[in-house]
């Protein structure tokens, strides 16, 4: 007498991205509680008052006024201030809640994907450390405030992991938005050009990234019609005294102002920038070094330590390069492998989280010296 077999249980099939949100929400909700806690210390009012400094409030300024406020707004890309223009309205409090709402959303849909990208590239414990370190970085805090830098670094983490996973048209698409956000956004190209070579012959699906300028390309052209002049944002740039120097020639400057007044601004850029291009050595040599199909990425990486070192913003060398540093995705992505070491893990979270709330609060009183 045969005996029915009861049919096997289905398998479940893992759930990448829920898995990559959940991880993304638990890290920006406890940092957030981080950063809240030590704002309301730090500042005794808001939040809100003490997040909305600096740039932020230009983002704020140019979603409700337009270009027309001063001539250095132009040099502000245009899509996070239309996304709080577009957000303002079903919002309570205004522009600089929209901005903050906008920066968190894309905070943790930057983590996300970086999440993705990591499991992807090295596995799910690489993965989790990876969320946690951006998270944690000095400047981390920049990602959760009413900049676009989390808006940036989630458009261009996600063009590079689409272009990874091989959907070109849309890894372009992202590209083409980081273009419209920030005009080193047209970088991309480079990177995904790379992973497109080496994994493909040229396809019709190439042309996906001919899509990679199209943000920067409608915002020249805006400009053309509103403000008179295609090239107004880069025009714009003179107000903010930018200039653009020989590789590595704005990093040896950084160097010799620390010796002068306001040396810490120099210290903090230079130092940055230096510990980032260390990492970014590790991603190619040693225990720690990427795959050679994993080269993109490095790609990405230098080139935008290399902008970075070849900056000039408001007479002092790499202005800022601390903060733009966090969009170099491999130095993550290393450092997440050199974290399979317990106490390099727990020095890389805790030393990062110390020095974010020690900037926060020098942010929040209005004499931050990066932003």
């Amino acid at each position: 007498m045969s005996t029915l077999l009861a049919p096997a249980p289905p398998v479940l099939r893992p759930q990448p991205w829920r898995t990559a949100l959940l991880a993304a929400l638990t890290v920006w909700a406890t940092t957030t509680a981080a950063r809240l806690a030590v704002s309301l210390l730090g500042h005794r009012s808001s939040a809100l008052h003490g997040w909305n400094q600096w740039d932020a409030q230009h983002y704020v300024t140019i979603a409700e006024h337009g270009y027309h406020e001063g001539p250095g707004y132009p040099a502000f890309f245009p899509l996070h201030p239309l996304l709080i223009r577009l957000l303002d309205p079903v919002l309570p409090g205004g522009g600089q809640v929209a901005a903050l709402v906008i920066a968190n959303a894309a905070g943790i849909g930057a983590l996300a994907v970086l999440h993705r990208l990591a499991a992807h590239e090295f596995g799910p414990l690489v993965a989790r450390r990876a969320a946690w370190y951006l998270a944690a970085t000095p400047m981390g805090f920049f990602l959760f405030i009413g900049y676009n830098e989390s808006l940036f670094v989630l458009l261009a983490a996600g063009a590079l992991y689409a272009g990874r996973r091989g959907h070109w048209w849309l890894a372009g698409a992202l590209a083409g938005m980081s273009s419209a956000t920030r005009l080193f956004g047209l970088l991309l190209i480079v990177p995904l050009a790379v992973e497109y070579l080496r994994a493909h012959r040229i396809r019709p699906d190439v042309l996906g990234l001919a899509l990679v300028p199209s943000g920067a390309l409608a915002y020249s052209l805006y400009c053309w019609m509103e403000l008179g002049d295609p090239l107004a944002f880069s025009v714009a740039q003179d107000q903010w005294d930018r200039r653009y120097t020989l590789p590595g020639e704005a990093w040896l400057i950084a160097v010799r102002q620390i010796g002068e007044p306001g040396a810490l601004g120099a210290i903090l850029d230079a130092g940055s920038v230096l510990l980032a291009a260390v990492l970014l050595v590790l991603c190619v040599t040693g225990p720690w070094r990427f795959r050679r199909d994993q080269a993109y990425l490095v790609v990405q990486g230098a080139l935008t330590l290399v902008v970075l070192m070849s900056t000039e913003v408001g007479g002092r060398s790499m202005q800022s390069a601390a903060r733009y540093a966090m969009e170099a995705v491999a130095i993550f992505l290393v450092l997440a492998r050199i974290g399979a070491n317990e106490a390099a893990d727990r020095a890389v979270l805790m030393v990062g989280m110390a020095l974010q709330a020690a900037f926060l609060v020098v942010f929040m009183g209005g004499t931050f010296l990066v932003a």
